[in-house]
């Protein structure tokens, strides 16, 4: 019967390895008294609990078929681990642990997945944002088929590895400050939309909602003051932003051989972590014309001094019937000047 933990609403949780992974493993542990932490483990799991995760313990412990140690051995041994983690102010909440040799050919052992399949009956996991830490290739495997996402702690990676292995960390302190990245990445990532098929359909989607969209576009590639305040005040214009930005390339063309001085990737990140931007793209071309054709935004903007009709793009704009407006830059800001007073120091 499924033990479900009394929260409902699903955790994000770190499933954990034992052995080199929480603990110095001296080769079936089943003596309390000879736990050790591994380096880092201590601060690096109350790092994760700061921001939410859980934990649980997937571990192989063949030594009690094997006639080394009882379950009551292995028991005493996590709790051990547990008393030494308290100080630290972190919890692993349940040990799952195989007591069988791969010969019993058991459902539990990893690399099969039957320790975490008892976890998700027990607790509410939400297992799109959880993990599964470890230092062997089954450990990553046993959590594959449920699709969590693992880490191996090694010095190389292995030549086959798993699909959901998506990082290889020397140490779980690494591993750690990954799972923060990668939780931070995530958090933008939705902005950001290559595939132009994609961003139509949710600009048609929007239209049929009656939301205005606006675009705006540049190459953007030190962000600063004036750029914010041209992006804050074209997204008051309407119900959606979306932010056409020049490749890596076409800045170069339109720059010069030392630009861009932030990749694409940086540029994306900065602009896509804006809350008054909803969307980001790419356009390969010089000028967005064809992007904006594409898109047929609702409002298209421009800061700077132009004239609109001097814009190659506003005849685009005004045939589907949309409108283009020239924002004011906002003065003593330049990306050009910016790297010029670098330069100088």
């Amino acid at each position: 019967m499924s033990n479900r933990h009394i929260n409902e609403e699903s955790s994000p949780f770190i499933f954990l390895d034992r052995d080199n992974t929480l603990n110095v493993d001296p080769g079936y542990l089943g003596n309390p008294d000879e736990v050790k932490l591994m380096p880092y483990v201590g601060e690096s799991l109350a790092l994760l609990t700061s921001f939410g995760f859980r934990f649980l313990v997937l571990s192989n412990q063949s030594g009690i078929a094997r006639g080394y140690f009882t379950h009551n051995d292995a028991d005493a041994v996590n709790e051990k681990i547990n008393e030494l983690l308290q100080p630290y102010g972190v919890q692993i909440e349940k040990f799952y642990y195989c007591p069988h040799q791969e010969s019993d050919d058991c459902s539990c052992r990893k690399p099969k997945d039957g320790l975490v399949r008892q976890a998700l009956l027990d607790f509410s996991v939400d297992t799109e944002n959880s993990w599964m830490i470890g230092d062997a290739i089954r450990d990553i495997e046993a959590v594959q088929p449920v699709g969590i996402s693992g880490i191996l702690l090694a010095e190389n990676p292995p030549e086959d590895t798993p699909n959901n292995l998506v990082f290889v960390a020397k140490d779980i302190k690494e591993a750690s400050h990954f799972i923060l990245q990668a939780l931070f990445e995530k958090s933008y990532q939705h902005k950001i939309i290559l595939n132009q098929t994609d961003l139509v359909q949710k600009r048609n989607t929007d239209k049929e909602h009656g939301k205005q969209w606006v675009f705006t576009n540049g190459c953007f590639d030190i962000l600063h003051p004036g750029h914010l305040q041209l992006l804050y005040q074209a997204r008051l214009l309407g119900d959606k932003l979306c932010v056409g930005i020049n490749s890596d390339a076409s800045v170069q063309r339109l720059k010069g051989d030392s630009r861009p001085v932030n990749s694409l990737s940086v540029r994306l990140l900065m602009l896509a972590n804006l809350p008054y931007v909803d969307y980001v793209t790419v356009f390969e071309e010089d000028t967005p014309e064809n992007l904006i054709q594409t898109l047929q935004p609702d409002i298209h903007v421009k800061g700077g001094d132009y004239q609109i009709h001097d814009l190659p793009e506003s005849n685009i704009v005004h045939s589907y019937g949309g409108k283009v407006i020239i924002l004011p830059f906002r003065k003593g800001f330049s990306t050009t000047k910016t790297i010029e007073k670098i330069m100088q120091k």
